[in-house]
């Protein structure tokens, strides 16, 4: 096991504990493996899939969906609302920024579980 990561929190559940053993030993850093929110999310007792273990369309849409709603949040504060860009044109914006991004970490993600021959959430056995 990679010495250098934390330690993996006994809250978790067990089969997230298991995939996060495996994604040390594989030498994938913690910040890929266990972002802050899914942190969050295991501390609270539910068993979701690191986002490098799950599939293509599951990372388009969870990390293009945080992203739009964050980014289109961002922007209507910052600019859209002086601008006087139609409500229309907001949405569809975040929308498309929000796809982008999630395109590109499903990307990232893939690749990365693909080079270092990890399996699917849906195959790791606890």
């Amino acid at each position: 096991m990679n010495t250098s990561s934390p330690p993996i929190s006994e809250r978790y559940p067990p089969q997230v504990r298991h995939a996060l053993q495996q994604l040390d030993a594989a030498g994938v850093k913690r910040s890929m493996s266990a972002p802050p929110l899914y942190r969050l999310f295991w501390r609270l007792g539910w068993g979701v899939a690191p986002p490098i273990l799950t599939g293509f369309a599951t990372n388009v849409l969870t990390t293009g969906a945080w992203f739009g709603i964050g980014w289109g949040t961002v922007m209507w504060l910052m600019l859209w609302r002086s601008t006087g860009m139609t409500g229309l044109g907001m949405v569809t914006t975040a929308v498309l920024a929000g796809l982008a991004f999630g395109v590109l970490m499903a990307v990232m993600l893939r690749y990365q579980r693909q080079r270092l021959g990890l399996p699917l959430w849906k195959d790791i056995a606890p």
